[in-house]
């Protein structure tokens, strides 16, 4: 049973991957979504990581299309699951962004809206916290450190909406 479960997860990650390929970051993104839910639920965190990875990968792959109707799809159909808009509020906040409203009184956040930068950024470092975990997977995670850092560096201020 936990097997047929973890086997699941991990052919959706390779679905979503293929989707991807193909050129269908919107249905790659909920595969890779779908992976995510499944491969963390059976406790098998490369894949889980790996799946996370695509998200992030997904959003930027819809930026880069952008036209295509993602805007539209996004701004109906989006929603960060809860931990990751959690991780995403809390880096605004300890880089010191202001989530009041300049009177004392603090704003409600919009779970459902966040940056795309924001987004990639919560995406990959729940996956780098996964990754650092295990001594095995240390080749994974400085690699997928560096992607982050590049992504940071060449296309991050042109994802800012």
């Amino acid at each position: 049973e936990a097997l047929k479960k973890r086997d699941l997860g991990r052919r959706e990650k390779r679905s979503a991957d293929l989707s991807l390929l193909a050129g269908s970051p919107i249905d790659a993104y909920e595969r890779y979504t779908r992976a995510a839910e499944l491969t963390r639920n059976s406790h098998d965190p490369l894949w889980y990581a790996s799946a996370l990875e695509g998200c992030a990968c997904a959003f930027i792959a819809m930026a880069e299309a952008g036209g295509h109707g993602v805007d539209e799809y996004l701004e109906n159909n989006f929603q960060l699951p809860e931990e990751i808009m959690a991780l995403a509020i809390a880096q605004g906040v300890a880089a010191g962004a202001d989530l009041g409203d300049g009177r004392g009184k603090t704003m409600t956040v919009d779970r459902t809206k966040t940056t795309l930068p924001q987004a990639v950024t919560a995406l990959v470092e729940e996956a780098l916290s996964v990754l650092c975990r295990h001594e095995k997977l240390a080749a994974l995670h400085a690699g997928l450190l560096l992607k982050l850092a590049d992504y940071v560096q060449e296309e991050e201020e042109g994802h800012l909406r």
